[in-house]
């Protein structure tokens, strides 16, 4: 089964590596910079 998970952050990521644990093929998509972030993890 192939999934998409958009928006993949803290929970997003969580679930897809248990999907991808459970045989799933997983794509994350995440914005490049999102607010707040300094371009080098959350301030």
């Amino acid at each position: 089964m192939k999934i998409c998970i958009f928006g993949a952050g803290a929970i997003g990521g969580y679930m897809g590596a248990k999907l991808a644990q459970a045989g799933a093929e997983v794509s994350l998509v995440a914005r490049l910079r999102a607010p707040g972030s300094s371009g080098h993890g959350f301030r």
